[in-house]
């Protein structure tokens, strides 16, 4: 195929669904082509750019068999917990206290994928409303690939959902079937999925229910659209959302974009965007702080107390519960980072093993906010100690304080340049931006120091098939599965959120 009809169908591609495709990935967006046209036992390129661009019943099923094989249907519950607990604490309590006397709760997950987000949303909703009698909720997932939307209408998952998720959670809302887990279904009832083209469809649609939203969930999605794109989601988004409704997108998504009536909110785990019909016209958004891994998300079973329907702001179960002395959810918007207590720090054992297994201990208990306290006390005393840093650059990330994050992941990489662990989280949080090349090398960095870290073959994997590139998605599952193989079944591995190696082996399997 010729250079010039391969910008054809790039521009034809990006006019239908706003994805971009990049110049390095032009190579493999030329085999996905002749891979279609191979299936459609076409000769010619010409003969298919035809195809894709008639409006025929033909051609609208051809663009969902290509949209599947262009689009990523990575995803898993809770993602993000910065973003979560944002919503669990202060949003989705502000929208319901806000709509109680009409009864009535629109939220859209917007790039729903294989639907993890959008059960995550009515879980969440599920313990804010208990006895939800009488309200009239829509969560609405939409997506570009039937494939995934076919997936997540089954609401059947595999462990590798669950990878950021206390099994707490697991056991309270699904089942195991034999191909995984079920979700429950009254929380299945509480979400509608449907097709959506974010770039085509047009909206506020109300046939389609798409107007007067409370909140829109868009993450991870508008990194692979073009500028312009972006933008002309973002006046839909706007248009589509209720005055005072918020629209969360992954962070950095909107950089330079201008946000029109949304109004970039502040908030310790997060920034979010909230509509106001009479603001003024905002200037371009300015770079976001950078999210890092999602740590395990711990719920904890709400008490015949909590379970009763909200009285006012913020009297809702902690379905992702807050680290001790955390920010009151009252002062937040008057906080932009967690610094360490003011309060002279608890005592500090007499030596750094000690230290670190304290610390390690309340890390995995959620107290963040005590573990740090530590840290900064033990690191004013001794700036140069590796494992301090990179725990302390584990426990912001924990917090959402992803900028101090990275600063001391970078602090930890200068003191020893051979260690892996601080590389890995650094590629989370630089792939979450949308700065996906700078991930992948410092996975292959990871790869370099430490050649059976599991963890980032997967990863990468991961990226490749993001990006379209499937034999090199391939390959790292391969290697992956060949190192998982060598251990034993039930040792937890290193950098996966405690699965074992048949846990994670047994999901490779499936996707090969």
């Amino acid at each position: 195929m010729e250079d010039a009809l391969l910008q054809s169908f790039h521009k034809l591609l990006t006019s239908r669904t706003g994805l971009h495709i990049r110049d390095k990935d032009h190579e493999q967006f030329r085999r996905t082509l002749a891979f279609r046209m191979k299936e459609l036992k076409l000769l010619r390129p010409e003969a298919y750019y035809q195809l894709l661009d008639n409006a025929t019943p033909q051609s609208e099923v051809e663009w969902k068999q290509l949209m599947a094989r262009l689009t990523n249907g990575e995803s898993y519950f809770f993602r993000d917990k910065g973003q979560l607990t944002l919503l669990q604490q202060t949003i989705l309590p502000e929208l319901i206290e806000r709509n109680r006397r009409r009864h009535i709760l629109r939220v859209w997950s917007a790039g729903c994928s294989t639907g993890e987000e959008a059960y995550s949303l009515a879980i969440l909703l599920h313990e804010l409303l208990p006895h939800h009698t009488g309200w009239k909720l829509l969560i609405l997932g939409t997506d570009i690939n039937e494939e995934v939307l076919d997936k997540a209408r089954q609401g059947i998952y595999s462990e590798w959902s669950f990878r950021m998720v206390d099994t707490e959670l697991r056991q309270r809302y699904f089942q195991p079937v034999p191909k995984g887990y079920e979700i429950d279904p009254q929380i299945r009832r509480m979400v509608t999925f449907r097709h959506g083209n974010l770039r085509r469809d047009p909206f506020p649609n109300p046939a389609a229910d798409i107007h007067e939203m409370d909140l829109i969930l868009c993450r991870n999605v508008l990194i692979y659209f073009d500028p312009a794109a972006v933008g002309a989601v973002l006046r839909k988004f706007e248009l589509s959302l209720a005055d005072e409704g918020y629209l969360v997108t992954g962070h950095a998504e909107l950089n330079h974009q201008n946000l029109g009536q949304l109004k970039t909110k502040m908030f310790p785990e997060s920034v979010a965007y909230q509509r106001h019909l009479k603001a003024a016209i905002a200037p371009p958004s300015q770079p976001l702080p950078v999210p890092a891994t999602p740590p395990t998300v711990q719920i904890k079973p709400a008490t015949p107390q909590q379970r009763t329907p909200a009285a006012r702001p913020h009297s809702h179960p902690s379905i992702i519960p807050p680290a001790k002395n955390a920010v009151p959810a009252q002062e937040k918007t008057n906080k932009t980072s967690l610094e360490p207590s003011s309060k002279l720090p608890a005592e500090l054992p007499s030596n750094t093993e000690e230290l670190l297994q304290q610390v390690k201990s309340l890390l995995h208990n959620g107290s963040y906010t005590v573990a740090l306290e530590k840290l900064e006390d033990a690191l004013r005393r001794d700036t140069d100690n590796f494992a301090v840093l990179a725990l302390a650059a584990q426990a912001y990330a924990n917090l959402g304080q992803h900028v101090k994050a990275a600063v001391y992941c970078r602090q930890a990489i200068t003191l020893d340049s051979f260690a892996p662990a601080p590389y890995h989280l650094l590629a989370h949080i630089v792939e979450e931006q949308g700065q996906a090349d700078e991930a992948k090398n410092l996975l292959k960095k990871v790869i370099y120091l430490a050649p059976s870290y599991v963890a980032a073959y997967i990863d990468l994997g991961a990226l490749y098939q993001r990006e379209g590139d499937m034999p090199r998605a391939r390959q790292m599952r391969k290697t992956a599965r060949e190192l998982l193989q060598k251990m034993p079944p039930q040792e937890v591995v290193e950098a996966c959120d405690g699965l074992t190696a048949a846990t994670i082996l047994g999901h490779l399997q499936e996707m090969a």
